[in-house]
């Protein structure tokens, strides 16, 4: 049982929205942003609270023997689920009930947004409830008999949080591509290929990359078609001298070569078939930040490098 991890293109979600409605010059171009609010209360609620309960979960189930059968009462280390913060609940609170009753309604995103939700409010009601308990350590007054009851509708909880929280994710990146792609149109129709427009093209480009790349079975073809694509985009800003003496941009620019070169990395060993040597195993396992190249570790993290710098120019 694990939840998704994305962060970073969350984040870049929000920077988007930012970014686009910063630059607008003429009032035609509201609705490519049009529900922007909306769909930012949804992201601000699952970037707050998804790895809170990703980590309480790991927490919880670390000391269990056998997670599926539950607690015995007789383990020697015993710990509380953990807790999410409460700034953390709250964006999935009041911000977010008003986010699904703005108009116009989001039919890909209301319904996925409103049980992820109504689960994640049944799952921190429960691990709550178990905090308190296991806080003034009743179970060494009741025999564990508070452990064992607590335990499947915990396990429950969280395993209907994980399965909404997949399809948060799958439509919030859905819908994450298809804003862009409507921005990206709306930039070039309205203001030509400017800075905004190879912005949102190269993170664009960049995460189609990395899915290609990092998918369970890589299409080894589609990707290497995929890097030229996105060499062709930064080469194309290079040449228009997009961002010339800007130096934010000068810092997502490397970041975007980096992710070029990891990218070709990434390529030449699955073409190769190249397995990793036993440093880069033992780099890995360690959890170090760097990457072996051509891992995709290695690749991800350069998309999230990309990533944080469009943030930071977006602010």
């Amino acid at each position: 049982m694990t939840a998704s991890t994305r962060l970073l293109p969350l984040a870049a979600a929000i920077a988007f929205a930012t970014l686009f409605a910063g630059c607008q010059k003429h009032g035609t171009d509201a609705a490519a942003v049009d529900g922007a609010e909306k769909i930012n209360a949804y992201i601000a609620c699952f970037n707050g609270v998804q790895q809170p309960i990703q980590e309480s979960y790991e927490t919880y189930v670390s000391w269990i023997a056998n997670p599926e059968t539950g607690p015995t009462g007789k383990e020697s280390t015993i710990r509380a689920p953990g807790t999410v913060l409460s700034h953390r609940v709250e964006m999935c609170g009041a911000p977010m009930t008003a986010a699904l009753a703005q108009t116009p309604a989001n039919p890909l995103l209301d319904p996925v947004a409103k049980t992820y939700q109504e689960r994640f409010a049944t799952l921190n009601e429960r691990i709550e409830d178990a905090g308190r308990y296991y806080t003034r350590e009743d179970y060494k007054r009741d025999g564990g008999e508070g452990l064992k009851q607590r335990h499947a509708p915990l396990m429950q909880a969280y395993a209907a949080f994980f399965e909404a929280s997949d399809a948060m994710d799958a439509a919030l990146e859905q819908n994450e591509d298809t804003r862009r792609l409507a921005q990206i149109e709306a930039i070039e129709k309205e203001e030509g290929r400017n800075a905004s427009y190879y912005h949102l093209k190269i993170i664009g480009d960049g995460k189609q990359l990395v899915k290609l790349l990092n998918a369970e079975t890589p299409d080894v073809a589609a990707a290497t078609a995929q890097l030229s694509r996105y060499q062709a985009t930064l080469e194309e800003a290079q040449k228009a001298k997009v961002g010339q003496g800007d130096a934010m941009w000068g810092h997502m620019e490397r970041a975007a070569d980096k992710l070029a070169s990891e990218g070709g990395r990434r390529i030449e060993r699955l073409k190769s078939g190249q397995p990793l040597n036993r440093s880069e195993q033992m780099l890995l396992e360690s959890g170090s930040s760097l990457a072996p190249g051509g891992t995709p570790q290695a690749v991800l993290a350069s998309y999230n490098d990309l990533v944080d710098m469009s943030n930071r120019m977006a602010r």
